[in-house]
């Protein structure tokens, strides 16, 4: 009772909720990666800008690196099904673009921001209304659409209606020569004449393509195809002299469009005579004097019919077929200066995004600085080096250009949009910038390293383990199927491997299960799927050392143990002779392999560079090596003697056969009495408490029990509370925490105390390391422990503090299970605080953290939240000569900056949670992944600033922010030209309403002078009210409990301003924002306002003078009467500015912008 009485007296101050509103703000900043499913391509080549649909109804539009937008598509009869995007087209020059979808809608989409909003919808309806091509005109204003039907209609932008005239199939037959007498079946193609916009080349599915003429509004020329079947399009110069027409039996023909006579060669097959597959589409260019024929498909049906291929053809006899390892979904060209000079080939593959420079003869790749392929090999596991610095950084970027050295120099040709000038003035300002990298582990044994610490998820290192391993003929076969081009007889196409994405494995123990990264030295240790632990470094020695291997062994003391599991990977023998070439791969230096038997998968590891040492958890215990001097230190056992395996089923004990009978009739017996004797059961404390859920109690002879789940180095109090030593903290499945005091020799403490200028400095005499057994905790609900912090007064975690530095005393240990968290004092390891997560809210801890918090707050503010709340959690980064145990009110006089480290951990069910340490308060709390993602909740990983990383699909990283202070989202912009009608529209609204906008302006001014704010004063009670009423979502999370609710201003527009409207909008105007959202995109945005005008009108008789009216005598029995009418209007509108300012949690009005507004009702 007197904790239940203390604990409701230490309710968090109003301060402290105003600091939380400051401090944490969770939202979805950007994506990374490649589009999943991708269904559409489009490229303006005005703007220079490229636009990617999804089956998922995604869309994207990439400008130069740092544009990017983002929109999506929203279900309408619940199929997801209907959101697949089929054709893309842009509305050149003026950034909006077109979209039609499985459900055949069409829909125009304009960016606004980051964002691109649907502004108009016209849906179809009817078989022979299926949309089949789409064709923009040049001036802008129109929009053909050809039909399945062989109908084209003419769509007006400004309007978004259709106008006549339409063309139909049957008028054109009528005018076709006699000679064809077929149904022309779909619209293939439209292209409009570049030299003569009045006219249409129409290509129609069997072999008929026409010259349409708008003026006559008649064929001016037919042309048909003898002996093709189905077409499939045509492509035509920039002079509109004469167009290429493809067609599915795999041929292809240059026509003139003066002379409706075929060519000669209108039966040419580029990869016959045999019958081919389908050309699906067709570029033609020049480089320098030869022309340039660019296709993808055509390949030989019965021989390379499953290849996936786009070939390049020149005229001089030089071809080249890209063979990619995923379909081609779609691909452009890009030209110089509307010439037809060929420049760059972008193909959009199933599985990435492949560029080629067609400038050069020889093809070569271009390096495209966005949609990378994150999962070129399927990804295994990721790691978040948090503030890796300037040196280590740098180097991974020389080691990454000698991989680069293949691809060409052209620069990338999609440049469009614009980035803010603060921006481009701030890149590489501050030399000792920090930088977050992103190491993922692949099933081919490599290790990418992505540069996240922008917008832009730049690659800049590939370091592969698996050269090391298997025998000499295995790594001469894999160099030779390395090799960039391989032709095959020369009556067959010239393939040639092209294309990143590799999904097979030759060994699946190559898989990396854990990687660790020094951020401050660059060491780099992989571990894999056979216990093979591979230690690299990025320092560049002067002496080379040869690779060296050592094995250490968990279980040789265990009699009668048995391994069934697969066998370990061997190391090429020619690398371990004494006289080898040191291994180097590319830039690393690869020093040496330690083998863990039994070779089971690494679960854990963790590295202390200062240190030299390295330790590794599997299934049956740890290991701890010494990777400077190369020798082992110790191992430890974590097997059960009593369990029937180490590990499940890979892990077998002899046990006889008398025994596990007897094991299961007890098993037996005690469920047959559970069952009878449920009356009797006795009450237990969990069913007195019925805010806690029951949990069941854990097996202690759990077959998983083994494992080491988590490893931990630090230097803190754990003899003594005066003196800190270096210690190693494990912890496996069944709640075992273990510390290992280790004894460092002197000369390696005062290394440690001031590191050498490399790193790793070899001493004269090997250095003698050991670790003994000192403590050892027993959980009692024996849930898997996932993760163990050690932080200090301030709540700052040792392990991220610099060299030299132990923090404030004294030390507190987090020990995280997937059940609860719990805080020990050291070195007494005595119980502070416990927060039962399973147990209040049935959710499981995954994966925790330490990140850090800040915010600008004043000096009043902190030092009265410091007087009413017990909170110790602030330090001060703010200078960087200041002590680190500053307080935080010394931080805010000098700096007005106020830092907090919180807990952050992820559930099982994809929610994030702030926590306060070491109360264990909560701070914020926010669905971040679904629970259904397995695959997200398991690859989320966080940065020491407060953002975080997971896989929202094989191919995506979805970037979030839990800190109002680093926020990473695009800022690009695309610029958007006006449309006509918006132009007319508001002249004759300015003409119409003039006095009307006159009184508007007097009402507005008059309203700023008596209140300056009163625009937020009167709109919180309408945000309450909506808060209270409907759902609100941003991202798809409910924001009506939104820590950043304050921070969010959006301004919309509402139609015409009158001196009532601007009344009713200051008086009673409620807006809510209803952002429907998928994992896919930041999402949709649009407002739906509801303005309500109420009246009220009162009569009373004994008011009125007598005044002779007759109407009034009516009311002579109404005498004191009050009528109250309510009017509500539903607007659809366009949010036009959305900003993220905010000072102290209060509200900045955005200012309002006009935007095109559509009423549906």
């Amino acid at each position: 009772m007197l904790k239940f009485i203390r604990g409701k007296g230490q309710q968090p101050s109003a301060d402290r909720h105003r600091l939380q509103k400051d401090l944490f703000a969770y939202r979805k900043t950007a994506q990374h990666g490649f589009p999943h499913k991708p269904s559409a391509l489009a490229y303006d080549p005005v703007l220079k800008l490229m636009a990617i649909g999804t089956q998922t109804g995604a869309l994207k539009v990439f400008g130069q690196p740092g544009v990017e937008l983002y929109g999506q598509h929203t279900l309408l009869n619940n199929s997801a099904s209907e959101l697949n995007v089929q054709l893309l087209e842009w509305v050149y020059g003026t950034g909006r673009i077109l979209s039609l979808t499985a459900a055949n809608q069409l829909i125009l989409w304009e960016p606004v921001g980051a964002t691109l909003l649907p502004i108009k919808t016209l849906p179809f309806d009817g078989k022979l209304k299926k949309v089949s091509s789409l064709c923009c005109s040049l001036s802008k204003d129109l929009l053909w659409i050809g039909t399945e039907g062989g109908n084209i209609y003419q769509l007006d932008l400004h309007t978004f209606t259709i106008k006549e005239p339409v063309i139909y199939h049957d008028v054109v037959l009528e005018q076709v020569p006699p000679a064809y007498k077929l149904n022309p079946g779909a619209i293939e193609s439209i292209r409009q004449l570049p030299n003569s916009p009045s006219k249409l080349l129409v290509a129609y599915n069997r072999g008929l393509c026409v010259l349409w003429d708008f003026e006559s509004a008649s064929v001016q020329r037919a042309y048909i195809a003898p002996g093709h079947g189905q077409s499939v399009g045509l492509t035509v110069n920039f002079e509109g002299s004469e167009f290429t027409w493809y067609h599915a039996d795999g041929s292809y023909a240059t026509w003139s469009i003066d002379n409706p006579e075929p060519p000669s060669n209108v039966n040419y097959v580029p990869y016959g005579p045999d019958p081919c597959k389908s050309i699906n589409r067709l570029y033609k260019g020049k480089r320098r004097s030869n022309d340039v024929i660019v296709f993808s498909g055509g390949m030989p049906r019965s021989a390379y019919g499953d290849h996936n291929c786009v070939s390049v053809h020149a005229s001089d006899g030089h071809k080249v077929c890209l063979d990619f390892t995923s379909k081609v979904i779609d691909f452009f060209v890009t030209f110089e200066n509307n010439r037809d000079v060929a420049e760059v080939l972008v193909v959009l593959l199933e599985e990435e995004l492949c560029a080629y420079d067609l400038t050069d003869p020889n093809i070569c790749a271009i390096k495209a600085p966005y949609l990378h392929s994150v999962h070129a090999s399927a990804v295994t596991c990721n790691y978040l080096a948090s503030e890796v610095v300037q040196s280590v950084y740098e180097s991974i970027l020389r080691a990454g250009d000698e991989q680069d050295i293949d691809y060409s120099n052209i620069s990338w040709p999609i440049t469009g949009g614009t980035l803010p000038d603060n921006l481009e003035e701030s890149v590489e300002e501050d030399a000792t910038k920090l930088y977050e990298i992103l190491l993922t582990g692949h099933e081919d044994g490599s290790v990418k390293f992505w540069d996240c610490t922008g917008v832009l998820l730049k690659p800049i290192y590939n370091f592969k383990t698996s050269s090391i391993f298997g025998s000499e003929s295995d790594f001469r076969d894999d160099a030779a199927a390395d090799m960039s081009a391989e032709q095959v007889d020369e009556g067959e196409p010239p393939f040639r491997k092209s294309g990143l994405f590799d999904p097979y494995s030759d060994d699946p123990r190559l898989a990396v299960k854990k990687i660790a990264f020094c951020p401050k030295t660059g060491q780099l240790i992989v571990g894999g799927t056979a216990g093979q632990i591979v230690i690299a470094d990025f320092i560049d020695l002067p002496e080379k050392v040869s690779l060296k291997y050592i094995s250490m062994n968990l279980v040789s003391d265990r009699d009668g143990f048995v391994w069934k599991g697969h066998d370990q990977l061997n190391v090429r023998s020619n690398l371990l002779d004494g006289e080898a070439i040191p291994t180097t791969e590319r830039g690393v230096n690869i020093s040496g392999v330690l083998q863990v038997l039994p070779p089971a998968s690494i679960t854990c590891m963790a590295l202390e560079a200062s240190w030299g040492l390295v330790s590794g958890g599997t299934a049956h215990g740890l290991v701890l090596f010494d990777f400077k001097n190369f020798v082992p230190v110790f191992h430890r056992c974590t097997l059960n003697p009593n369990d029937l395996t180490g590990a499940g089923e890979q892990l077998s004990r002899r046990k006889s056969f008398k025994k596990s009978l007897r094991e299961s009739f007890r098993k037996l017996r005690k469920g047959r009495s559970t069952r009878t004797n449920q009356s009797n059961q006795v009450p237990t404390t969990l069913e007195a408490r019925p805010v806690e859920r029951q949990i069941e109690a854990r097996c202690a002879d759990d077959g998983l029990g083994s494992m080491v789940r988590c490893l931990l180095f630090a230097k803190t109090y754990v003899t003594n509370v005066n003196i800190t030593s270096p210690t190693l903290w494990s912890a496996t499945n069944a709640s075992t925490v273990s510390v290992f005091l280790l004894h460092l020799p002197p000369a390696q403490t005062a290394a440690t105390a001031v590191p050498s200028a490399s790193g790793n400095a070899p001493p004269h005499m090997p250095r003698r390391i050991s670790a003994q057994l000192a403590k050892e905790i027993q959980l009692k609900h024996r849930a898997p422990v996932v993760g163990i912090s050690i932080f200090d007064q301030a709540g700052s975690p040792v392990d991220q503090l610099n060299a030299g530095e132990n923090g404030s005393p004294p030390h507190r240990v987090l020990i995280a299970s997937e059940e609860q968290f719990k805080v020990f004092s050291l070195p007494q390891l005595k119980p502070i605080n416990k927060y039962k997560l399973t147990a209040n809210e049935g959710a499981r801890i995954r994966r925790i953290h330490f990140g850090s918090f800040s915010c600008r707050i004043s000096p009043e503010t902190l030092q009265s939240m410091h007087g009413c709340s017990p909170t110790k959690s602030t330090r001060s980064h703010g200078d960087g000569e200041a002590d680190p145990n500053i307080s935080g009110s010394l931080a805010v006089s000098r700096g007005d900056v106020y830092n907090e480290t919180a807990l952050i951990c992820l559930t099982n069910m994809g929610d994030i949670m702030v926590l306060s340490v070491p109360e264990l308060k909560r701070q914020l709390n926010a669905a971040a992944v679904r629970r259904e993602d397995i695959n997200g909740v398991s690859s989320l990983c966080f940065t020491n600033s407060g953002e975080a990383l997971y896989m929202m699909s094989s191919s995506e990283l979805q970037r979030i922010a839990l800190a109002t202070s680093r926020v990473v989202q695009p800022t690009g912009v695309v610029p958007v030209e006006p449309l006509e009608n918006e132009e007319s529209v508001l002249e004759e609204n300015d003409a119409e309403n003039n006095k009307e906008t006159y009184a508007c302006d007097e009402v507005v001014n008059t309203y700023e002078i008596k209140n300056p704010s009163g625009i937020s004063i009167c709109t919180r009670p309408a945000e309450e009210n909506v808060g209270r009423n409907s759902v609100q979502q941003v991202n798809g999370v409910n924001i009506s409990n939104s820590p950043n609710q304050a921070n969010e201003t959006i301004s919309s527009s509402i139609g015409d301003i009158t001196v009532d409207s601007v009344r009713d909008h200051l008086n009673m105007t409620t807006t809510t924002l209803c952002s429907i959202n998928t994992e896919e995109t930041i999402g949709r945005l649009s407002v739906l306002s509801t303005q309500t005008n109420k009246a009220s009108t009162t009569v009373n008789m004994s008011e009125i003078p007598n005044i002779n009216i007759s109407n009034l005598e009516d009311l002579e029995s109404k005498r004191n009467t009050t009528e109250t009418s309510t009017s509500s209007v539903v607007i659809k509108s366009i949010i036009t500015n959305i900003s993220h300012e905010k000072t102290n949690g209060d509200n900045k009005i955005g200012t309002p912008k006009t935007a095109p507004e559509e009423s549906q009702f």
